[in-house]
């Protein structure tokens, strides 16, 4: 069953429930109306019995009971009449009978009788109801006629009969207007999300759910089911480009080796030279492989969240040695050191050494022989900050928001060797130590490099006081 099924089936249940308690309520009040007159019945029978004027011979008029001015006033609510012979003798008759007679109940009642028959008759004519006795008194050959009428009764049930329903269409138009705002406000965008999803499922991977503003739940689940399909899809894009990117970074080297292969297969590389330098190429070509391959697999691990192995380590001394095998491979380039150790952080070691070596090496390879290299590294505070800056030329606002994408490389470096996988390996690692990385390049001042880890003070005094 379907939650707006649901809630018509509950809304019915609630309409059925309250029309039971405004039934119950209307028989509740006629039925004490009824009980307060039955009483008031039995109260002024004995007074009825005992004004009862003796009996005549028949053919003579038959006494009134006007002249008891005492009891008048006790039964002057009750229409009382004497039957005899079947004929109807009026002895009272109430001002709130509108002048009609009841009829003769069906069940009498003897006289000095404990059980007294009250019945409920209508009028000789008209719809008047009346609470009836008829005392019969076999002795005197005559009956009584006792009864009280239920106009009041019923004008009371009437009115409250008229609140009920107009109470009743009221709640009920209240009802449908909650109904309908309900299924409005929650129940169409689960729709909309509900036909958004079928769509999607169908092909259509660019529908989006046009949901309600403002701070509801339905407006929650529109914008979360929005931003849940805006990110899949551009996983998925992102997820394109690596494949292209990546083909296209080995597309080269494989190019390379298949085609030495075929000259070596159709023997042009007859000479010692040439075969010399077709196997240097492979050489070069499976290296730059083998180097985007392990890129890709050190992403691949950093993306799955894989735990690196943890130690302590200096990291002025591997700041040292990086820029000591940079120097010894970049002869006439100086890159200045500014690291005062120990620097002491928590990680892995060979992961943070291939952030500086990746750091120093875009520095160099970037930058023309006349730019100058800084490396800084110190702590502060319970961070430990090092900095790789170079003195330009620097890179564009847009390409510097680029920096960390994989892959990506600004047009003026696309003819240097490299994947553009460098930055988005450093964000990766220190990602992983629980840090953070900052670019910040100018075209004319250079780029400066940020990287913010966490400092170990605790590890820090240990190993001065060791």
């Amino acid at each position: 069953m379907t939650l707006r099924r649901r809630l018509y089936f509950a809304a019915g249940i609630l309409v059925a429930i309250v029309s039971l308690l405004g039934l119950l309520l209307l028989r509740s009040v006629e039925t004490t109306g009824v009980d307060q007159i039955d009483q008031q019945l039995r109260t002024a029978l004995p007074v009825v019995i005992s004004l009862d004027p003796p009996s005549k011979p028949p053919g003579l008029p038959q006494p009134s009971l006007s002249h008891v001015p005492d009891n008048n006033s006790r039964i002057s609510a009750f229409y009382v009449a004497m039957i005899s012979k079947g004929h109807r003798t009026v002895l009272f008759n109430p001002l709130n009978g509108g002048g009609a007679s009841p009829q003769v109940p069906g069940v009498a009642t003897i006289v000095g009788s404990k059980v007294i028959k009250i019945s409920t008759v209508g009028s000789l004519s008209g719809s008047a109801q009346w609470r009836a006795v008829l005392i019969s008194s076999p002795s005197q050959h005559r009956e009584l006629v006792v009864a009280a009428s239920l106009a009041q009764v019923d004008a009371t049930a009437n009115r409250l009969r008229l609140a009920v329903i107009v109470a009743g269409l009221v709640a009920l138009a209240v009802l449908i207007a909650a109904a309908v705002w309900v299924v409005r406000l929650g129940l169409r965008p689960i729709a909309d999300v509900t036909e958004a999803a079928d769509a999607i499922a169908g092909g259509d991977r660019t529908r989006r759910v046009v949901g309600p503003e403002g701070g509801t739940e339905a407006a929650h689940l529109a914008r979360a089911f929005n931003l849940m399909l805006d990110e899949q899809q551009s996983l998925e894009s992102r997820l394109r480009q690596f494949v292209a990117d990546a083909s296209h970074e080995l597309r080269t080297p494989v190019s390379v080796i298949l085609g030495v292969t075929d000259l070596w297969r159709q023997g042009e590389l007859r000479s010692g030279d040439a075969r010399d330098d077709a196997m240097r190429r492979i050489g070069q070509s499976g290296a730059q492989m083998a180097g985007l391959v392990e890129d890709l697999l050190l992403l691949a691990r950093l993306d799955e969240g894989r735990s690196l192995s943890s130690g302590l380590v200096d990291l002025s001394r591997l700041i040292d040695a990086v820029v000591e095998d940079a120097s010894a491979t970049h002869p006439l380039r100086t890159v200045c050191v500014d690291a005062p150790g120990p620097i002491m952080v928590e990680g892995d070691e060979s992961s943070l050494r291939q952030v500086i070596v990746n750091l120093v090496t875009n520095s160099l390879s970037y930058t023309p022989p006349t730019a100058a290299i800084t490396v800084h590294a110190a702590s502060q505070g319970d961070k430990v900050v090092l900095e790789v800056e170079d003195t330009g030329p620097g890179m564009s606002s847009y390409d510097a928001s680029k920096a960390f994408d994989r892959f990506w490389r600004a047009e003026a470096s696309r003819t240097r060797p490299g994947s553009g996988l460098g930055l988005s390996i450093v964000a990766g690692i220190v990602a992983a130590h629980n840090g953070e990385v900052m670019l910040a390049s100018d075209i004319k001042s250079g780029t400066e490099v940020r990287v913010v880890l966490p400092s170990t003070q605790d590890m820090i005094n240990a190993v001065w006081i060791s």
